[in-house]
């Protein structure tokens, strides 16, 4: 080996070390994703192989270099070859020039595709917008809302944004189409909630966003314990990415699925670790926070399932009194702690169905604004509960309102 490819192998080496930490903790399979180079070209570059220029510039694009990387990659080329320009290099100059032209067009072309910094910050700014009044909007109305920003970025995106764009596109129609999965489960329509799952996924992958990849699996999850897939649901919950802000939730996911199965001490200690993971912080983008008063409530409901009405009651109160008092919001976890807390009267030492019918009534009242569809789930399974009480009036009440509630309708409004 002689001293010119000695420097020209260091100098390669030197090159893919910076790829690679250029690259940082993304996958190789990623960012092929996003440049549209096959993985294995990313690999060898990353290893010392030379890259190839069109490689080099589609990175430089993507990480705004400054042709760092391709000029680096010119060097090394100039150096292997010598620095002599033989007969095939020029006509490698000349069809390379065609191909700049080439390039250029498709620059301006792509440049008019791109969605201007303007219509960038208003889409960002209506997810956000949407996560913090999410808990409080009926949802009948938030979906349409919700539905165009996600159709807008979807377009954007099938535009050919270029690559910096093509990222916070991707954030914003995954978090539109999570919280578009959650809005059509809560309206019904499980099939449409699965296919927005699956759209939030796919746009989880391509940007290696944590919160959207957990609250997916929240979502997914859900879906399973609502179609009786107990395990799977408890599962989904356990493997999904561990945040900050999605931890408490996805515990109490795992939680009432493990109660589901008759699994009392795995059910506590999830319970457990849902209560170390509350949080008490302004709504983003994914699942909502999982507050004080949503976690009182949750425990309550899961305990309830166990059979722990007696331990359960003063939880499910707490809560109750923290959405009555405002301290917490929320129309759908209002209503679920009111069922919860009826569901504890039921299912205590000493029975009152009295009270639990009229609890009941009460929870129809929210749904009479706000219709969800787990909301009418737990009611439905407080009428079971209730079935050995019918002679009661309240207990009458309740089952003949029950009957008479509307069904959510998704796009409404």
């Amino acid at each position: 080996m002689d001293e010119d490819e000695t420097v020209d192998e260091t100098g390669a080496a030197a090159l893919g070390r910076r790829i690679r930490a250029r690259r940082g903790r993304m996958s190789q399979d990623t960012l092929s994703r996003r440049i549209g180079f096959h993985r294995t070209r990313i690999s060898k570059a990353e290893n010392g192989d030379v890259p190839s220029a069109d490689l080099c510039a589609a990175l430089d694009d993507y990480w705004q270099t400054g042709g760092e990387l391709a000029g680096w990659q010119s060097r090394l080329e100039a150096g292997r070859d010598g620095g002599g320009v033989a007969e095939t290099d020029r006509r490698q100059v000349f069809e390379l020039s065609a191909a700049g032209l080439i390039a250029a067009d498709t620059y301006r072309r792509r440049a008019r595709l791109n969605p201007d910094a303007l219509t960038l910050a208003e889409l960002d700014d209506a997810v956000d917008g949407h996560a913090a009044v999410f808990t409080t909007t009926p949802h009948a109305v938030l979906a349409p809302r919700v539905y165009r920003t996600w159709q807008s970025a979807e377009r954007l995106l099938d535009a050919g944004a270029k690559s910096r764009a093509q990222v916070n596109l991707t954030q914003i129609a995954g978090y539109s189409a999570y919280m578009l999965s959650r809005l059509a489960f809560n309206l019904g329509d499980q099939a449409a909630s699965r296919r927005f799952v699956a759209q939030a996924g796919d746009h989880a992958d391509q940007i290696d966003d944590p919160v959207l990849t957990a609250s997916m699996a929240a979502m997914s999850s859900t879906l399973a314990f609502y179609s009786h897939q107990y395990t799977e649901a408890a599962e989904i919950a356990r493997r999904a990415p561990d945040h900050l802000y999605t931890r408490a939730r996805l515990a109490a996911y795992e939680a009432r699925a493990l109660a589901a199965l008759g699994d009392a001490v795995g059910t506590r200690e999830a319970l457990n670790r849902m209560r170390r993971a509350v949080i008490d912080v302004p709504a983003r983008p994914g699942s909502s926070p999982f507050g004080p008063a949503t976690a009182e409530s949750f425990t309550a409901g899961v305990l309830a399932r166990l059979g722990a009405g007696d331990e359960a009651e003063p939880l499910a109160r707490a809560a109750v009194d923290a959405f009555d008092r405002e301290r917490a919001v929320g129309f759908e976890d209002h209503g679920h702690a009111v069922v919860v807390l009826a569901t504890t009267l039921v299912r205590r030492g000493r029975p009152d169905a009295a009270e639990a019918a009229r609890l009941g009534m009460r929870a129809l009242a929210i749904l009479a604004a706000s219709p969800t569809y787990t909301v009418i789930s737990h009611a439905e399974r407080l009428a079971t509960d209730l079935a050995g009480y019918g002679s009661l009036p309240e207990v009458v009440d309740f089952r003949e309102r029950l009957t008479a509630v509307s069904r959510p309708a998704l796009m409404d409004g």
